[in-house]
């Protein structure tokens, strides 16, 4: 396969290569999806106070139920790197198929257990007098989780051959066919609420549709084979040796980012929210090259991982880190320059303008931490190519602990929002220095045990 698939040649080619040609196609794809969340914000926002709130409310239920997805499409993307790596093409088969099915299986418990709970949850969170706007959203993904899920575990299993513009293709096809189908259904046919929610359910399926038509037409390395649709334990396992930790990191950012709001309000009061989240929706931003780059990374570590290469490793290692912290300092200081400028545009209002100094400090402050939060990702994403998923979820429930711990403190026993601000600082640079610390420890322990392997058992799985 290898010379006849141009993608595959550049995944196993060149790191720095590697790298540069699929970068700037995941940097595309989260650039529209993220404008995607703007537009479909705009759109509800038309039906009123009570559906905005639904949606907004619902998100972190939502986030919860796409664990799984986002999960297994990284353990399909670093394992089926490592298996063509290795030139064994007919496991990376049984892989991507496997992977389609456990998405399908996880996709109908999530939607049982969101149908179950959800109206419970909605009512113990205080959203009773919304909890119809709120089901009405949640319904269609519950309906049809499948497509949910599957699109984005397409994009893994296209990532873990190297074809980038087709995962990122997938992915903005999902977020395009939601821009267009957003007010079609919201409004067109009159859905509200329940409109928006079956518009990406909807958009997600053409986008899968779009995906399934390069494997089906022979314009992928790796094949969706008919016999390779069943629940292989052994496949499986491998998966989710990376898929499972995976998914339990992304349930801790979910679950952080919910509890640390009790503290916030403790602290300060509505207000703190405010206060605290504006200044991230800039952070978020500016953190998109170091995902782009850690999505890059990651097959082309994984292979090489595969091919106990670990000198094509760390050339892509090293080579991401320098490309992601270069801009991410020189970000740090124009948000720190700029933090008045750049506040002002989201506190326009007339009401808002005797808070923007709190927006623009917590802006300042934030800023100090980006290369380090940027790190994390980057360090995450070695260990993930090192099969050591678990090692970097293990890592960020500590840090999450450490984190709720000390906004606890802040919140509840000092009262004071300040400490909290301080707090993230110090949790997000012990984040960025600990993780980097841990992924290029696991990288040196590897290479070492490559090196002083037998020959023969240097390609044992």
């Amino acid at each position: 396969m290898v010379g006849k698939n141009k993608d595959l040649d550049i995944l196993l080619g060149e790191p720095k290569k590697a790298i540069q040609s699929m970068v700037v196609a995941f940097l595309l794809a989260l650039a529209v999806v993220r404008i995607n969340k703007f537009v479909d914000t705009f759109w509800v926002a038309g039906l009123g106070a009570a559906s905005g709130s639904a949606v907004a409310t619902v998100t972190p239920i939502y986030g919860l139920m796409m664990c799984a997805a986002v999960g297994i499409s990284v353990g399909a993307t670093t394992t089926i790197s490592f298996r063509i790596g290795r030139r064994e093409m007919e496991e990376a088969n049984k892989l991507a198929s496997s992977s389609i099915v456990l998405g399908i299986v996880c996709a109908a418990i999530s939607s049982v257990l969101i149908a179950i709970f959800s109206k419970p949850l909605l009512n113990f969170i205080g959203a009773g007098e919304i909890i119809d706007e709120c089901f009405s959203y949640l319904l269609p993904h519950i309906l049809f989780s499948p497509l949910l899920l599957c699109n984005t575990i397409m994009g893994g299993i296209l990532r873990g051959e190297g074809a980038s513009r087709k995962s990122a293709t997938v992915q903005m096809s999902a977020a395009g066919f939601n821009m267009v189908f957003d007010p079609i259904f919201i409004y067109g046919a009159g859905w509200g609420v329940f409109g928006a929610g079956f518009s990406t359910v909807f958009s997600a399926g053409l986008a899968t549709l779009v995906g399934l038509r390069w494997f089906t037409t022979g314009k992928t390395a790796v094949k969706l084979e008919r016999k390779n649709f069943k629940l292989d334990r052994l496949v499986s396992v491998e998966i989710l040796e990376v898929g499972g930790p995976r998914t339990v990191q992304a349930m801790i950012a979910e679950g952080t980012a919910l509890i640390q709001r009790i503290f916030l309000i403790a602290a300060g009061g509505i207000n703190a929210v405010m206060f605290y989240n504006y200044p991230w929706k800039y952070i978020n931003l500016i953190n998109l090259p170091a995902k782009a780059y850690g999505n890059a990374m990651l097959p082309v570590c994984a292979s090489a991982y595969g091919q106990r290469d670990f000198g094509r490793m760390r050339i892509g290692f090293v080579y991401t880190t320098k490309i992601v912290l270069i801009f991410s300092v020189i970000a740090s200081i124009l948000i720190f320059v700029f933090a008045e400028q750049l506040m002002t545009v989201l506190t326009y209002a007339e009401t808002m303008r005797p808070l923007r100094p709190h927006f623009v400090w917590t802006l300042r402050m934030t800023a100090l931490f980006i290369p380090f939060h940027a790190m994390m990702s980057i360090s995450s994403s070695l260990l993930q190519s090192l099969k050591k998923a678990k090692m970097s979820t293990d890592c960020y429930f500590v840090w999450g602990l450490l984190k709720l711990g000390m906004y606890a403190i802040a919140g509840l026993v000092y009262h004071s929002y300040k400490l909290i601000v301080y707090f993230m600082v110090i949790v997000y640079v012990f984040g960025g220095v600990f993780m980097t610390y841990l992924a290029i420890w696991q990288f040196r322990k590897a290479s070492k045990t490559a090196s002083e392997a037998p020959a023969d058992a240097a390609n044992d799985p």
